[in-house]
This record gives structure tokens, sequence and C-alpha cells, in this order.
């Protein structure tokens, strides 16, 4: 389908398709492959309309989001369809990353520390998004993407679906809000559980607790925190009641079945710091919204959490020089596999200057500034052959004897 923008009035022609759900579609343009443009399946009301404006206002726009940059019409009707947003053509949904399977086909690192940076990553996409006035409100796994870097590292998360953002407008009259409309019942706070998700405003405590089940999801190999263990007789609520009702099976004195246990989990909570679980414990088990920490605070705590579990070279290859002379050699290369392709261009970059780079050592220049006599002549000097001075050869003219007796008359 094509669209026309209703603030530019250029011309989009939709391409091939991306992805398709119950909202919309989401195609990309032609002859511009840095944008999308998502075809909703029901029109746009003027309140839809009048939060895309606002979105698409934000200046400037981020890197870190697919902030909707212009509202399209349909060219025949004229009435609003869709609108146009940023492609991560080279990001991968963090839907494939949750678990050990989805890691490895994208071979990514399987072990703890990579899972806790992409926390930390995914606790800085909160943070800007908070820090832009913001609130992610619709969270889920499927509306955020892991960008890599060309070494295939994972560096970035990037926030998309962000129509769905609750806008808040300030105006001479008051603050004006734009609802998020939507929830992902799996992620939704409690607070929010029993609310109508099409008017219910969100805060940052409610991102902070859909954050947290991210968090956990990553850790845990795709587990939800809410999630049990009953005899088959029993009946278990929906995940939504369950986490309304606070039920989380792994903080003492949880306020469930006595039938329920808490399902086993890789890694076990042990292994978490002390901090990491106390923040868990927090977002999941406290009445009051307020007690949660901020994504900030969970920057903080993952940051330091990666610190610990990624040391520096020098302790890597002291950690990987044990064991046999194979197993030794084997785990040094490992340890500097990361940083063989840097070095691969550094040296490509530095051949290439010196090659194209034309070095004259022939003459110095003393520190007044004047030029001393050269040690050899260029045949690019400026001096023609005509007046270019005569290298005598000592061995056709040798220095003459000086005899300092007078010379004899006869």
């Amino acid at each position: 389908m094509d669209a026309l923008g209703i603030t530019t009035g250029r011309f989009y022609r939709s391409g091939t398709l991306v992805a398709s759900a119950g909202e919309g579609s989401v195609y990309t343009v032609e002859a511009d492959n840095s944008i999308l443009l998502k075809i909703l399946t029901r029109p746009l009301t003027a309140r839809e309309v009048d939060k895309l404006r606002t979105l698409a206002a934000i200046k400037p726009k981020p890197s870190y989001a697919a902030i909707p940059i212009e509202v399209v019409i349909d060219p025949s009707t004229r009435t609003p369809v869709g609108f146009v947003q940023p492609y991560f053509a080279a990001a991968v949904p963090l839907t494939r990353v949750l678990d050990s399977h989805g890691r490895t086909a994208l071979k990514l690192p399987n072990d703890l520390a990579f899972r806790v940076k992409l926390c930390r990553l995914v606790a800085e996409a909160f943070a800007r998004v908070h820090a832009a006035n913001l609130v992610v409100g619709d969270v889920s796994d499927g509306n955020f993407l892991v960008g890599r870097n060309w070494l295939g590292r994972a560096t970035v998360v990037y926030v998309i679906d962000c129509n769905s953002f609750q806008v808040t407008l300030r105006t001479n009259l008051g603050n004006e809000f734009f609802p998020s409309g939507v929830a992902t019942e799996e992620y939704a706070a409690p607070e929010v559980q029993s609310t109508d998700w099409s008017t219910s405003l969100r805060s940052v405590y409610s991102d902070s607790f859909g954050f947290a089940v991210l968090a956990w999801k990553l850790l845990f190999g795709g587990s939800h925190p809410f999630a049990v263990v009953t005899p088959r007789s029993v009946d278990v609520p929906p995940i939504g009641e369950r986490i309304e009702k606070r039920l989380f099976p792994f903080c003492p004195g949880s306020p469930m079945p006595s039938n329920w246990k808490a399902p086993l989990i890789q890694p076990s909570l042990g292994v978490l710091p002390v901090e990491v679980r106390e923040l868990f414990f927090r977002a999941f088990s406290s009445a009051d919204p307020r007690d949660r920490a901020t994504v900030e605070e969970w920057c903080d705590v993952f940051r330091g959490w990666e610190r610990i579990l990624t040391p520096s070279l020098p302790f890597r290859i002291l950690g990987a020089w044990n064991g046999s002379i194979a197993d030794r050699l084997a785990r040094t290369l490992s340890t500097f596999k990361p940083y063989l392709g840097r070095a691969f261009v550094f040296a490509v970059l530095v051949t290439f200057a010196l090659m194209t780079t034309r070095f004259d050592f022939s003459r110095s220049t003393s520190p007044g500034g004047v030029e001393s006599h050269p040690a050899r002549l260029h045949s690019d000097s400026p001096r023609t052959k005509s007046n270019r001075p005569r290298r005598i050869d000592r061995d056709l003219f040798p220095e003459p004897i000086w005899n300092p007796s007078p010379p004899s008359k006869e």
C-alpha cells in the first residue's frame, strides 16, 4: 500500500512486508532503506493522530527508538492510515535471545556475563525513554531489538512500537496525557492488571516492573518470575491474576497456596548478587509501586555486576593459562579472538597510510628554522641539473700534503 506524508507531502511507496500483527503491517519503503512504513488495520482517530504528531515533533530525533517520523494518509481517501518510523535493519528481536537456543543460532555468547550485559542494555534503553519524559507503557520482549556492531557484538538495545508510548504534553492548562492504550498481560504491573488498558495511565514504576520481568527472563532462560509448579489436579489462575495478587514464588512469605512450588531455574537464585535479589523482591512483592527500584538503579547494579563478570584483558590471559599446553593455547587464543578483527583493520590502515604518504628525511631543520645542508640530493629537488652542486670525488682529488720545509734552491 502506498501512502502520502501528512506534513511533508512526500509519497511513500511500500516495498516488502517486514512484519504483520493484529495492530497492522510494516513494510519497507522503496528507494529509502532507513525507514519503514507502518499501516494500521483500523482508521486512526483524531486523538491518535494528535499523539503521533506530538511524538513526531520530538527534536532531535532519538537514535535509540523508532519514534514516528510522520503521519501518513491514504492518497485516495485522504484519511490517516499509519506513520513512518526509523528502520533498524541489522538488529534482531530481543525475543530471539531470551533462551540459549536463540543465542546459539545467532552466534552470540551464552554465558552469564553476556546475559547480564543484555539486562544492562535493556535498562539503559528504558532510562533513555524516561529521560525524554516518555513512558514505555506496553512493555514486551517483542518491542525491543538488539543492535550489534561490525564485530557481531551486542552494543545497544532499540525500542520499537513507539506509538504505544505514554506521552505527556505540557500546556498552559496543565499536563495533557496520551495513554499507552495497550498492555501485555505477563509484563503489566499489578496496579495495571485490573484497569482499562485503553485509558489507564502508566508510570515509570510500572515500566520498572516490566523491566524486572524482562531481566528475569533474560537471566533464567525465558522463565517467567510468576511461573509456579502445582499438582495436576490444581487449577492455576492466569498469569495476570497471579501478578495482581503478587504471588511471587521465590520470595519468602509469598501469599501463595502451600501446594504451589517455585520451578527449578538455572542458574540458581543464589548466584545473583544480594543487590540484584533485593531489587527483584522489591519489584515483585512490594505493595507500593514506589518501592520498586527505578531503571537508573537497575543500570547501576547491572553495570557493577557486569564489571565483576567481565575482567580486563590481562586477567583473562592469566585465567586462561592453566591446564595442559593445548588447553592453555586454545583458551589464550579465544581470549584474544575478540581483538583480532580490530588488530587486522588497524594493520591494514597503517600499511595503507605508509604506502600513500611520502616521507623525506633528507633535509633537517635546525631549531632556529634554518635548513641545514642536505645529506643527499633527490631527483625531485627543485634544482635543475645544471645548477646542482657537483660532488667531489676524494679518490681522484686527494688532499694536498702540507710540507713545512721551504723548497730548496738549486
